[in-house]
């Protein structure tokens, strides 16, 4: 199972870097950027995606990620559907004890579809406001990777990577 997830990695990313690319999006002004339903569909659901990561909305998380699905880290560190709900509870839990909200600023977001395989990547940071200031986090690029799996997109990759100042 690993092996053909790493593999299907690999596919997809020489793909995405080849430039073949059916549908693309870059949300900065708001707009829904392509006519294709499918890239529109995966658009709507990267946006699900910030907001329930910005609220730490469980049951979004539990809704779109895949049960196979796994996410890599800023460090590396790899860890599945199970953990990554767990994390989402516990910054729930400081979220509701806390006035400061988060938000995440998207750029650059690319979206391309190989036929039921949506590859996503893009840039953000983090940004954090409390008491009427606002703080940015550090910069990262992402790559999630959607599958559509019975007729519905599931999240099945969710890959960060820490961008140097």
């Amino acid at each position: 199972m690993i092996i053909r997830r790493v593999f299907f990695m690999a596919v997809a990313t020489v793909l995405v870097f080849a430039g073949v690319a059916i549908g693309q999006a870059d949300p900065t002004d708001g707009a829904p950027s392509s006519p294709d339903p499918e890239v529109r569909e995966v658009e709507v659901l990267e946006d699900e995606w910030n907001t329930a990561n910005e609220v730490s909305d469980v049951e979004v998380k539990l809704r779109l990620l895949a049960e196979d699905s796994y996410h890599v880290g800023p460090s590396g560190r790899i860890y599945g559907k199970q953990q990554d709900i767990d994390a989402t509870r516990a910054a729930r839990r400081q979220k509701d004890a806390s006035p400061a909200t988060l938000k995440f600023a998207v750029t650059e977001r690319r979206i391309r579809i190989f036929r039921k395989v949506a590859v996503v990547t893009g840039s953000a940071v983090s940004m954090t406001s409390h008491s009427g200031q606002t703080r940015a986090g550090n910069p990262f690029r992402f790559v999630h990777v959607w599958e559509k799996r019975g007729g519905t997109w599931q999240l099945t990759v969710d890959q960060v990577t820490g961008v140097g100042n």
